[in-house]
């Protein structure tokens, strides 16, 4: 199996078939065993792929870009190969901003002003969130380029109240 760990940090993801792939200057300086850009096409021969994973990731590239990405992270995938995005959720982080406002309560930065442009204590550009996504524009993302969508799943990592995780398995050839 080929397992791919896209924008890893210092995720690096061990096992078998795991392939951490990050920038050499990523914000960690945690080195992956690929180095490359992964806005850019993956080197990877079509439907080569069973899994692609970017836990925290999406949210660090423009809304311009995306749709390309995606397309391209598709295409490495396997059928029936698993696509799996975790990050910040627009609809819970507005939800909790609401709640606040509501509530008069001290706005929870780290929910909410994070989630939307990034912790600021990185101090670096490729730290920043270029887009925040909800479930559904994420979600409609993922089925236009062919995968069956499954955005139920509990988040693994960070702020589960503030993100979202989507799985999305690529449809089999019939």
């Amino acid at each position: 199996m080929v397992k791919l760990n896209l924008g890893s940090g210092n995720r690096q993801e061990r096992g078998e078939g795991w392939i951490n792939v990050d920038l050499p200057d990523n914000w960690c300086k945690s080195q992956p065993q690929l180095i490359h850009d992964i806005r850019e096409r993956l080197p990877f021969d079509d439907e080569s792929v069973d899994v692609v994973q970017a836990i925290h990731v999406v949210e660090h590239m423009y809304r311009y870009e995306i749709d390309a990405i995606l397309m391209d992270w598709c295409r490495v995938l396997k059928p029936g190969g698993l696509m799996v995005l975790e990050l910040p959720c627009l609809d819970k982080i507005i939800s909790i901003f609401n709640v606040a406002i509501e509530k008069g309560l001290e706005l929870p930065e780290n929910l909410t002003l994070w989630g939307l442009y990034g912790d600021p204590k990185y101090a670096n550009p490729a730290m920043v969130h270029r887009w925040c996504y909800s479930k559904h524009e994420l979600q409609t993302m993922m089925e236009l380029n062919g995968l069956v969508v499954d955005a139920s799943k509990l988040p693994q990592t960070h702020q589960p109240v503030r993100d979202m995780r989507l799985e999305g398995r690529k449809a089999s050839m019939a």
